[in-house]
């Protein structure tokens, strides 16, 4: 039964172990292995990362004597500090849905398993979506670790998104609840570009496509466990700001060719500053239990505005949030939550980022004030839920 469950899903599913050792020859191979393992491992000449990636013959292995040092590494060269809370809500006898809010294209999920893996934790399965497989490094890197295909509706006819998004969800509720494995995925198609954490109630659906009627049993078969990451400074936030600012131009917006690879490659290098995980309260079969009084159109919106409070409760702000909320409504409001130190470093990276929107062609002024909302956004979701900055 399980064979033929593997194959049901051979199309969305990552590696097994036993195809491990052919994988591990191509991940050694590749020519874009040499810049990223000189940033991963600045210690080990390349032929040493090879010999060491070529010991590997399970994905466990490979999470542990690969991605676990290598995580580890991008967090002490590009973070003052990471630090997590709520470890405490988890319990290893269950598997979770964690619905994490998205800013960085692969940190935000290779973060989660550092996280778990440093609080003895099992790791998750990660949801990625096809776009970002198509550098074959990154694709078998992914598979060797874990990875869910998710195929993006852009690529696909509306009947096929439909077909596509039942088999997803009935191959995370199979890992779920059949293997045992936790999973990982984004509130949202894509990361968020402007600061506003929210959830697609689309996601939300697409978990219901597999599961019973009722809510109650549908979403606690599920054990579905909201996440926050936030980061003092976002790796991609100029990106951010420059795609957006040419989106409201009103000019059509395609992306350059490896512009997915650059961005992954630009998360993990760029100085991030401090970095909070927060593993929120899980939802309750009390609260399902709420939902499933709703009118049936009213339930998976519901749902996702929950998961929105957890995760914007959960989000830490940092100096930098509070700061462009103060300079974007013109006000001194939670001056003292920052240093004039931390205002001066803040407004010279205004600056820097002005003179990469020239470069960009975009127009600086609306592409900062982009810039400024993706900091201040997160504070003023905060304040909207009603809870006491001040």
């Amino acid at each position: 039964m399980e064979e033929n469950t593997q194959s049901f899903f051979d199309d969305i599913r990552a590696y097994r172990d036993e195809e491990i050792p052919a994988v591990v020859e191509k991940i050694a191979s590749d020519p874009l292995l040499i810049p990223a393992a000189q940033f991963v491992f600045p210690n080990l000449d390349i032929e040493q990362v090879r010999a060491l990636i070529s010991t590997c013959k399970t994905s466990d292995d490979i999470q542990r004597k690969i991605m676990y040092p290598a995580i580890g590494g991008i967090i002490h060269r590009t973070m003052r500090k990471f630090t997590t809370s709520g470890c405490d809500h988890l319990s290893d006898e269950n598997s979770w849905l964690f619905i994490s809010n998205h800013r960085d294209i692969t940190l935000d999920a290779m973060l989660m398993q550092y996280a778990l893996f440093e609080n003895n934790l099992p790791t998750t399965d990660i949801s990625l979506g096809d776009n970002l497989l198509r550098t074959p490094l990154v694709f078998e890197l992914c598979k060797a670790n874990y990875m869910i295909k998710v195929i993006r509706k852009d690529d696909v006819t509306p009947r096929e998104f439909l077909e596509n998004s039942k088999h997803l969800s009935e191959y995370i509720r199979h890992r779920i609840n059949e293997a045992h494995r936790s999973v990982w995925i984004a509130q949202r198609n894509g990361r968020t570009k402007d600061g506003v954490d929210m959830t697609e109630p689309g996601i939300i659906k697409m978990f219901s496509l597999s599961g019973s009627a009722d809510v109650v049993e549908n979403f606690g078969q599920l054990h579905i466990a909201p996440v926050a990451i936030s980061y003092q400074y976002e790796p991609c936030d100029v990106f951010k700001a420059v795609e957006l600012c040419r989106r409201q131009s009103g000019a059509p917006y395609h992306k350059a060719e490896n512009e997915d690879f650059l961005s992954i490659l630009t998360g993990i290098k760029a100085w991030k500053g401090d970095t909070h995980m927060t593993f929120c309260d899980p939802i309750t079969t009390e609260e399902l239990e709420v939902i499933g009084q709703l009118p049936r159109a009213e339930q998976c919106k519901a749902l996702a505005e929950l998961i929105d409070k957890r995760i914007i409760a959960g989000y830490k702000l940092y100096d930098t949030n509070y700061i462009a909320y103060d300079i974007k409504n013109g006000t001194r409001r939670f001056k003292k939550y920052y240093t004039a130190a931390a205002e001066q470093q803040f407004a010279i990276y205004l600056v820097r980022s002005n003179a990469q929107f020239e470069v960009m062609g975009v127009d600086k002024d609306v592409a900062r004030e982009i810039l400024l909302g993706i900091y201040a956004n997160p504070v003023e979701a905060k304040l909207n839920l009603g809870i006491n900055l001040d």
